[in-house]
């Protein structure tokens, strides 16, 4: 079994497809026999132009059998018709281009409803699946929604084990460093954004069932 785990989209369809394509590719050429389950960490919207076509290429896939995690750019559409203050974050994290691309107010809703219904994480015998991190200290199932759609500076730091693996999007090197594209793949975490929504690449890990690390990673689309 191969679990492929695709990053932060931010409305980047055709980068999301180029990334499709080449891990088809890589699959055929290298584990054509493994059975695969693709998971995303979330952030399917904003900044980028096209959160429209990416929403319906990740729900043909979850169709399919792809597990898709909430990120906090769909926490922020989700709370985003709750207030004022709520839409003004919203729009201030570029959900302005979220809204351009979705073109009607029925069209929002239904993306409201799709998101409503995603988990915060899922973790397999050997991994942790997450949008952005987890506490530190803390077991796994006392994690809550906030901690893992939002967390920074503490789980970024960590360097001892965690109670698994962890495989997070969320915070892109990119923001350290602008030169630095690639994916942060560490003993005791992996971090698969590499800003696609920042003029970055969008990124995939590939891992197999007999180690924690991913075997082979891939990279598309860097403008």
């Amino acid at each position: 079994m191969l679990t492929i785990v695709i990053g932060d989209t931010h409305g980047m369809a055709a980068k999301l497809e180029n990334l499709l394509g080449q891990i088809d590719m890589w699959c055929a050429a290298n584990a054509r026999a493994e059975l695969r389950q693709l998971i995303f960490l979330g952030d399917y919207i904003d900044r980028g132009a096209d959160s429209r076509r990416v929403l319906q290429i990740v729900q043909r896939l979850q169709a399919e059998g792809a597990i898709c995690l909430r990120g906090n750019h769909e926490e922020l559409m989700l709370r985003a018709t709750e207030s004022e203050r709520d839409l003004t974050n919203f729009l201030a994290n570029g959900g302005d281009a979220t809204i351009s691309s979705l073109r009607t107010p029925a069209a929002f809703w239904r993306a409201q409803e799709w998101m409503r219904a995603l988990s915060t994480s899922h973790e397999d015998e050997l991994r942790y699946y997450v949008h952005a991190g987890i506490r530190p200290g803390v077991p796994l199932d006392r994690q809550t929604a906030e901690i893992k759609l939002w967390i920074r500076g503490s789980f970024l730091r960590h360097r001892g084990p965690f109670p698994k693996y962890i495989v997070h999007g969320h915070t892109p090197a990119i923001y350290i460093d602008p030169k630095e594209t690639k994916l942060d793949v560490r003993d005791n975490r992996c971090n698969v954004d590499t800003g696609a929504g920042m003029n970055g690449p969008l990124s995939a890990a590939i891992f197999n069932d007999r180690q924690t690390k991913p075997i082979h990673t891939i990279s598309v689309g860097a403008e």
